[in-house]
């Protein structure tokens, strides 16, 4: 069953729309949380883009401004890689803040809600229901796992030269010595890698759920 010309241009709009919408929403709040936070004399941009969170906001921003803007209807297997590899970075950030830092951020509550709960939920939703048209190269979608890698090591050697993390438990000081948090890190690791293969199979399995497109 295919839908008319019509319920497809609807459809495209309403996508474009949402995917616009959540990018500008992104952009803003941490806009808004760099103005708001420039003035105290302990804050640091650099410490600011050390923090998953921002990074993965960011990079998902770019990816559903790029979607909104160009509205393809056919994408190839790059663009679909780099939209799974969002997904998997926003999926991260939601989990990680709901289960080890809820409550503990500084940040102001409206720019938490966007960044750690709106958007996971967005880029998730827009990848179930607009899932790639072909199966993703499993072989390709490891390239998912080199930004988590090198944000780790990045994280770990910045750290001990400026005597500061961004999350406590990345934190050996904080943690429990560098065991600890090597442990800790393998386990964001094989969690990412079970949800990558989950996005893989999500998107499979939406797209023989739902009607072709024209």
């Amino acid at each position: 069953m295919v839908p008319d010309g019509g319920s497809s241009r609807h459809f495209t709009l309403f996508v474009r729309s949402y995917r616009l919408l959540a990018a500008v929403a992104t952009l803003v709040a941490i806009s808004y949380e760099i103005g708001h936070e420039l003035p105290h004399p302990d804050f640091y941009l650099s410490n600011f883009f050390s923090y998953f969170t921002e990074l993965s906001n960011l990079f998902a921003a770019a990816v559903l401004l790029y979607l909104g803007l160009r509205a393809e209807r056919r994408r190839g297997q790059r663009i679909e890689l780099v939209r799974g590899a969002a997904v998997l970075y926003m999926l991260t950030t939601g989990i990680v803040y709901a289960v080890l830092l809820s409550g503990s951020q500084a940040s102001l509550e409206w720019v938490n809600t966007i960044v750690h709960r709106v958007m996971p939920a967005v880029v998730t939703l827009d990848w179930l229901l607009d899932p790639p048209a072909f199966d993703l190269q499993l072989l390709r979608a490891r390239a998912w796992l080199a930004f988590p890698v090198v944000y780790f090591a990045y994280t770990l050697i910045r750290g001990a030269i400026v005597n500061w993390y961004p999350y406590d438990f990345l934190d050996p000081r904080l943690s429990g010595g560098y065991p600890r948090v090597l442990a800790n890190g393998l386990g964001i690791a094989i969690g990412q890698i079970l949800m990558g293969l989950l996005i893989i199979h999500s998107a499979r399995r939406m797209r023989a759920l739902r009607p072709s497109r024209a």
